[in-house]
């Protein structure tokens, strides 16, 4: 039988050169805006966890807002993908960017007042939650009308490091305006970031679809874009391999009790926990930038999962610092390897018309995952110890990656196929 379906082709090409998305105007300001939003992402999520700890000393409780976080996260994101088939997606991100910035500047003003409380974190964490999910379909979605389809494995990379970008800088710096000024101030630095983003996309001059209208909003419409990643064979897989392993092996949420408890770094040290993993991220993302299209691509993505798992369980161990960033490290390597390469999978597979409601799908398995792992680490955290549960978390990562390497063996058979090759198998 003939496995076409799963190659998927790219056009040929001369030798590009390297970082060559960033010779379009609007990749680079659309990379730009959400580099600077997501350093102010990064004050929330530094400020808000410590925060709810220091209220509560609870490791349930921090695990809350991965649940307050995933519930509406997840009922929206579907409407959310028809929404960026529908709509102008840019206008949709500018609403969205300009509610997360009214949200940031609230938890600012009523932390500065003193009414800081676990109810109010929660409830601010719902509200973030709801705009998210409204606009990340529509963000990735994006990306593909801002480059050409040769330059669309090196633009995915690009944005892949621009995420960790944010994730190395914005923890450091807001740890130490955490231990100096307190998380007011980091509300207030979120607020301010959104604006960036908000004024690139008014700058955008790609002209960017108006999809197909209200009408477009139907459940057949739904239907058809499951009816897309359940039929292509590896995208739904890979999909349930990501949610395992962000699941099982999401530590984030107990980065406060080991920066405090464990390793006894306090707030600063918090932020380097953040910082570390995103160190590895970034480098991971730098160097598929610059490389060619990865051709096996199902194997590598199997490989980056592995690694994540075995250095979840490595830092689960440790109680010295340095080793602990070093793990990290290796895990957002690990992490990024397998997102970036199945993000470039499932957008070359994909048709523009369902584009939004297969980020959407997508975005469910990607999105819920970590924040629900969020809940399940602090659950677990609360009965047998944070080390404990972390350990358990990266073991069971590794567990999932044979099950699927086993159950699905077209997953590690995936591979971007090279134009000169013969499809015919």
């Amino acid at each position: 039988m003939s496995n076409l379906r799963f190659r998927t082709p790219l056009r040929e090409q001369p030798r590009a050169r390297h970082f060559s998305p960033f010779r379009y105007r609007d990749f680079r300001l659309f990379w730009l805006g959400s580099m600077l939003s997501g350093m102010g992402s990064q004050f929330t999520t530094v400020a808000m966890a410590w925060q709810i700890y220091e209220l509560t000393d609870s490791p349930l409780q921090i695990g809350m807002i991965g649940l307050a976080r995933a519930i509406p996260q997840t009922i929206l994101l579907l409407v959310a993908g028809l929404l960026a088939d529908a709509v102008n997606r840019r206008k949709l991100m500018m609403l969205t960017q300009s509610g997360l910035c009214g949200v940031s500047a609230a938890l600012g003003i009523l932390t500065f007042a003193g009414k800081a409380s676990p109810s109010l974190l929660y409830g601010a964490t719902v509200f973030m939650a709801l705009f998210s999910s409204l606009e990340q379909p529509s963000r990735q979605s994006l990306l593909p009308t801002l480059v050409p389809r040769e330059h669309l494995p090196q633009a995915l990379a690009l944005q892949g490091a621009q995420r960790y970008v944010p994730v190395i800088a914005g923890p450091s710096l807001a740890g130490l305006v955490l231990a100096l000024y307190g998380p007011g101030l980091c509300y207030w630095v979120d607020a301010l970031s959104w604006f960036a983003m908000v004024w690139a996309l008014a700058a955008l001059r790609a002209k960017i679809p108006e999809g197909g209208g209200w009408r477009a909003v139907s459940f057949n419409a739904l239907h058809e874009g499951f009816r897309f990643v359940r039929g292509h064979g590896v995208i739904l897989p890979l999909m349930v391999l990501d949610f395992g392993a962000t699941f099982f092996g999401n530590v984030r949420g107990l980065f406060p009790i080991f920066a405090r408890d464990i390793l006894q770094v306090g707030p600063r040290g918090l932020g380097l926990l953040y910082s570390s993993r995103a160190v590895g991220s970034l480098i991971a993302a730098a160097v598929l930038s610059l490389l060619p299209p990865v051709r096996r691509t199902g194997f590598w993505i199997l490989i980056g999962v592995a690694l994540y798992g075995t250095a979840t369980a490595l830092f689960a161990g440790s109680e010295v610092f340095w080793f602990s960033v070093l793990m990290l490290a290796l895990c957002g390597a690990g992490d990024t390897i397998s997102s970036i390469l199945r993000a470039t999978a499932n957008q070359l597979s994909t048709p523009d018309t369902l584009r939004g409601r297969m980020s959407s799908i997508n975005s469910i398995f990607t999105s819920s995952g970590p924040h629900l792992g969020q809940f399940e680490t602090g659950l677990v955290a609360s009965w047998i110890g944070a080390q404990l549960a972390a350990l358990t978390g990266g073991l069971a990562t590794v567990t999932i990656v044979a099950l699927v390497t086993l159950r699905f063996p077209l997953v590690r058979k995936f591979q971007i196929q090279r134009p000169a090759e013969n499809r015919s198998v």
